[in-house]
Parts: C-alpha cells; sequence; structure tokens
C-alpha cells in the first residue's frame, strides 16, 4: 500500500508507522500541506465494533486541545464542512480513517530502549507533562485507560538542550469517566481493569469504577519503568502477570536505583500502585509532587539553582 494516494487523492501513504489489532497508522503527505501527517487508517473487517471504535477516537481527539495531546485534522470536503473522519474509498473494504499531526521525536518506549533508565530528573518531568496532559483530559471527563510506553510520543526529535515534547496518543480505548472501565494492554492495566475484565471478586468491584484512579495507576506504571529499568509487573505468562498486578507489591524502586529518594519510592509503589483505588493520589497530588524532582524544580531542591518550579 505504500505510494497510494487516497481520499479525492489527496493523502500519499509514505511509510507505516505502527499497527495494532484495529488500525495500521502511516507517515503520509497531503497535498496542500509542507509537513507529513499521521493517518490512522481502519483494518478491513466484518467487525463493526473496529470501525466504531476508529470513529470514536477521532471524536474524542478532536474535542481534545492542549499541547500534550495529538491534534487532529479536520478532513476537507468540496464545497461541504470538513470532517473529522472518513472512508478510503480508494482502498479494498473503504475502511474509516482520521489524520493527525506527524510526531517526527518517535515514542517513550524507542527512548527507553537506548536508555534502560532516565535520570530522576528528565523522567520527572516527562511523567508531570503527561500528568497535566490526562487532568486535562480528566477536567472533561475523558480517561485515557492505556498508559503504555508507546503511547507517550515526542513531538519533536530529542536533542540535549531542547525540553521534551512527550505527547499523548492513541485514544482506541479512552472513555467517558462514568462509562464502563475498557481494558488497556496488560502489563499497564490496573487491578480494578482485571477485575471488571475478568469478572473476579474484588473489594473495589462496581458499576462505577473510577477511570481517573486507573490512569494514575498508569502514571506509576511509567515512573517505575523510567526509573527502574523494568515494568513492576512482569510474570512468565500472561495469567503470571494478572496475579502479580492482583495480588504482588511491586519490588522497592531503591533496590534497582540509587537515583530516587525513599519518599519519592513510596509516593509511586503506595501513592500510584495501591490495589485500592481509593487509597491512590489524584493527579495533582502526583502532579505537585513531581514539581519537585523535575528539570523545572524549585531552587531549594536542586543543587544548581534551577528555575522556579511551575504551579500546577
Amino acid at each position: 500500500m505504500k505510494g497510494t494516494r487516497i481520499y479525492n487523492d489527496r493523502f500519499l501513504l509514505e511509510e507505516e508507522i505502527r499497527s495494532g489489532g484495529f488500525a495500521t497508522v502511516w507517515r503520509a503527505r497531503e497535498a496542500d500541506f509542507p509537513e507529513p501527517l499521521a493517518l490512522k487508517i481502519a483494518r478491513v473487517t466484518e467487525d463493526p465494533g473496529v470501525y466504531r471504535s476508529v470513529m470514536k477516537e477521532a471524536e474524542i481527539i478532536q474535542r481534545l486541545s492542549y499541547p500534550g495531546i495529538v491534534r487532529l485534522f479536520q478532513l476537507p470536503r468540496p464545497d461541504r464542512a470538513p470532517v473529522a473522519y472518513a472512508r478510503a474509498v480508494e482502498l479494498p473494504g473503504m475502511p474509516y480513517f482520521f489524520a493527525m499531526e506527524y510526531l517526527a521525536g518517535g515514542t517513550l518506549d524507542d527512548l527507553m530502549k537506548e536508555f534502560k533508565k532516565l535520570p530522576l530528573p528528565e523522567a520527572a518531568t516527562i511523567a508531570l507533562s503527561v500528568a497535566r496532559a490526562l487532568d486535562y483530559m480528566h477536567l472533561r471527563s475523558y480517561a485515557h485507560n492505556d498508559l503504555k510506553l508507546e503511547n507517550i510520543a515526542f513531538r519533536y526529535p530529542i536533542v540535549a538542550g531542547n525540553p521534551y515534547t512527550p505527547t499523548l496518543i492513541d485514544f482506541g480505548i479512552a472513555t467517558r469517566v462514568q462509562l464502563q472501565l475498557t481494558a488497556g494492554s496488560l502489563h499497564v492495566m490496573s487491578p480494578e481493569q482485571l477485575t471488571q475484565i475478568n469478572m473476579l471478586t474484588a473489594p473495589e468491584a462496581n458499576d462505577k469504577v473510577d477511570h481517573t484512579k486507573a490512569d494514575v495507576w498508569g502514571m506509576g506504571i511509567l515512573l517505575y519503568r523510567m526509573l527502574g529499568g523494568r515494568l513492576p509487573f512482569e510474570g512468565r505468562s500472561d495469567r503470571s502477570t494478572t496475579s502479580q498486578i492482583l495480588k504482588s507489591r511491586p519490588q522497592s524502586l531503591l533496590q534497582l536505583t540509587k537515583d530516587i529518594p525513599p519518599e519519592l519510592d513510596s509516593l509511586i509503589i503506595d501513592g500510584c500502585l495501591a490495589k485500592n483505588p481509593d487509597y491512590r493520589l489524584s493527579l495533582v497530588e502526583l502532579g505537585r509532587a513531581l514539581i519537585y524532582y523535575g528539570e523545572d524544580a524549585p531552587a531549594s531542591r536542586t543543587a544548581s539553582g534551577g528555575r522556579k518550579g511551575r504551579l500546577w
């Protein structure tokens, strides 16, 4: 399909960026736009749920406007209002697709493959940006639900001296906060997600799960991976990993790195990765703590007298 033009001969597919169960994302060029775009094209299937998922994702991104969230581009139509998504009539099966900004800096997963661990100021700065984007979503009654490394991309290539630009992508299972919880990738799923998906019995199992707390759990997974160089729950099988998530306390980060203070270890393990979501921090509480460890930390917390920390 490389080199194929779709949608009124406007978009040229150049290179496949990533592929998942529902869709494939391509770097593409548009007839009147100088910069590359990212096109997400649904997998051709007889399952209408796949197409609904792609359409829902486009509609959610369209409603969110924040620097830490990928931008959607409206699709132009002759003599008609532009739309968030359309069908690629030039492709077999005429799958639905939508257009987003192309993020040229790779993903956090790419970065962690190059550097097994990140220094505390860098990890805290990235996490703080992600937390602010999530807080923006939560205030508008949306939750992301799938905070794996591959779903955080950088708008610009990472160059020494330049600020990080972490950006949330892949809203395929994002949902309204008050709706039934949806499942993300196993290694970043919270206990309450596993409980609902597997219909297990747990104290917190109910019809009104707080999606915002599932995202706080995801933040804990993210911080643990960046600082510790590994995931907190990694079994030899999906069943073993599920059991760890539901029952096991993660290994202390103090045993994996000398780069963090004990209070941050407790904040991540007890504040973010608490099995009971009622005991987890809010994003605001987490964000205020991360300010003190990031690259913009207040001078009293940095050896070099860094810039004054921003308010949450």
